[in-house]
């Protein structure tokens, strides 16, 4: 059976975030698309939200710490210019590289799991509502099978739907 999405639009954010509990209950995946931040409100109801960028700035600030030691004992090696009983590698310069390349790696990674993590550059449509950009709040109900579809629509009204769609995938 095919799996589709029904997008339900509401003029209140109270209403909205109780169909969204009805929807979590019953199993469905969900989406809240608003106007304007709901960032509190949705975390008061639903718990936080797990950060996953911090996972990319520890994996590129590890792989930038690896490779400042390679590339400045790699070098020492490599080029070996001895100075007057100085230790060819010598770790007080190999940390400074390190340190550097760490902040370089944990930065760029950072950034690129942002744009990961916003799904940037957008590849797939995304339903639309115009009244969501206005003054309605959207709930993209996912994952929904072809013979659930009537019960979804039902649950939506009974909780307060301004105008419900059906989105085929």
């Amino acid at each position: 059976m095919a799996t589709n999405s029904v997008l339900a639009v509401f003029d209140h954010v109270d209403t909205l975030l109780e169909a969204a509990h009805r929807c979590k209950a019953s199993g469905w995946g969900f989406q809240i698309i608003s106007p304007i931040p709901l960032g509190h409100e949705i975390e008061h109801e639903f718990g936080p939200r797990k950060n996953w960028l911090r996972w990319f700035t520890g994996f590129g600030a590890i792989n930038g710490f690896i490779f400042g030691w390679v590339v400045a004992f790699g070098l020492s090696v490599l080029y070996i210019l001895p100075r007057g009983g100085k230790p060819i590698l010598a770790a007080t310069p190999t940390l400074l590289v390190s340190y550097e390349t760490t902040i370089l790696f944990g930065v760029l990674w950072t950034l690129f799991g942002f744009f990961v993590l916003c799904r940037m550059p957008v590849i797939s449509k995304k339903p639309f509502h115009p009244r969501i950009a206005v003054d309605g709040f959207g709930l993209l109900v996912e994952g929904v099978r072809e013979d659930n579809i009537p019960l979804v629509e039902k649950i939506l009204k009974e909780h307060g739907a301004g105008e419900i769609e059906r989105i085929e995938s």
